[in-house]
């Protein structure tokens, strides 16, 4: 038996120093292949990070928009949203702006039978007066428009009712402003209309708005809507030309067609000083019974890039831009041959919009004989 130990203790010892030993010839082949594994797998972890990188990339954009797909290659045109939400924004309560250079102008609010006078100095004075009541005998109601003063007579006689007018002043046909002899109808200023087509004032009041305005004051008469509006020119704003009657009118069309075809952004209103003389005595439409467009129309531009060998001379100007070019006007609504320049801008003036924006109707206008 103990022989039989011996030996075994004996073997276990020789085959530890044979496993050392193996472990002592392998330890040189173990550290040349960690040289070569390294390198190794920082290559693999290298290039896991360039094909990982895109993959990041597009999962941030689904982060940013799940719901809209990113296409690198669409080169349509991208709508910026911000222009959008400030366009909506902006599109409220636009109205033709009409500019004066005098110091006052009168505001007659048919609805309330109120008259207010505007002036420079940011003062608004208003006055109680009575129009025209529809219906009654030898009578015709007041109607919108926009005016301007063309007769002024202090001590005016009414050839048809053979009556006398005070510090009469005619803006509408032969409607105007005025005070009659005595003071029994001013119970009905500011209350109703009472008169036969006339704008009726207390005596004081009509005498002191009489030396306030001249010929060509402008008289803006609406019912608490109107698509054209009186504003002072700022100090020192001169027209860039001196304009016709015929350019004053096409510049109102103009500029209330932008408005009422939500152009307004494309085709920006031209700023002038109207001459209230050329005003017609029917007075300019100011559109009183129409609402402008909720949203006016965003211009926008796609660039376009293309190579070419040689820019000398516009050798390579192709008909085909030409047509683009001439196709780019006539959808932004400029007429043929049917224009002005005015400030290095075409201003369209098809005559049917000088019918629609700046002719006043008139409607069926009765004719009353004189009483004698």
């Amino acid at each position: 038996m103990e022989e039989k130990t011996q030996n075994t203790e004996l073997n276990l010892s020789e085959a530890d120093e044979d496993q050392i030993s193996g472990d002592e010839a392998a330890e040189p082949g173990s550290k040349n292949a960690v040289m070569y594994i390294l390198p190794l797998l920082l290559c693999v972890l290298l290039f896991a990070g360039f094909t990982q990188e895109p993959v990041n990339k597009k999962s941030v954009k689904k982060n940013v928009s799940q719901e809209q797909t990113v296409d690198e290659d669409d080169d349509s045109p991208k709508i910026n949203l911000s222009a959008l939400l400030a366009a909506e924004e902006f599109s409220k309560n636009l109205r033709d702006t009409v500019y004066t250079s005098d110091d006052v102008w009168l505001e007659f609010r048919i609805d309330q039978q109120m008259l207010y006078v505007h002036y420079r100095d940011g003062r608004i004075i208003k006055y109680p007066v009575s129009s025209g009541i529809a219906g009654a005998h030898k009578s015709v109601s007041s109607r919108p428009g926009l005016f301007a003063i063309f007769h002024m007579n202090e001590a005016h006689k009414s050839s048809q009712f053979n009556s006398q007018l005070n510090y009469f002043m005619a803006f509408n046909m032969g409607s105007g402003f005025h005070g009659l002899p005595g003071t029994g109808y001013y119970v009905h200023l500011g209350v109703r209309p009472s008169s036969h087509g006339c704008v009726r004032m207390r005596n004081e009041d009509a005498r002191v708005l009489f030396k306030q305005c001249k010929i060509g004051t402008l008289v803006l008469a609406h019912k608490g809507n109107t698509n054209r509006v009186v504003a002072f020119a700022p100090e020192g704003f001169t027209n860039d030309a001196e304009y016709t009657k015929d350019d004053y009118l096409n510049m109102l069309a103009y500029n209330l067609g932008s408005i009422m075809e939500g152009k307004y952004f494309i085709n920006p209103p031209k700023r002038f000083i109207i001459d209230g003389k050329i005003i017609p005595k029917i007075g300019i439409n100011v559109l009183s019974t129409e609402e402008p467009p909720e949203k006016q129309v965003l211009p926008f531009a796609v660039a376009r890039f293309e190579s070419k060998p040689d820019f000398l001379g516009n050798r390579y100007l192709s008909a085909a831009n030409i047509t683009e070019a001439v196709n780019l006007a006539r959808n932004f609504g400029i007429p043929e041959g049917d224009s002005i320049i005015t400030d290095n801008r075409q201003i369209a003036v098809a005559p049917e919009m000088i019918k629609r924006y700046v002719h006043n109707p008139l409607g069926i206008l009765p004719y009353f004989p004189p009483d004698n």
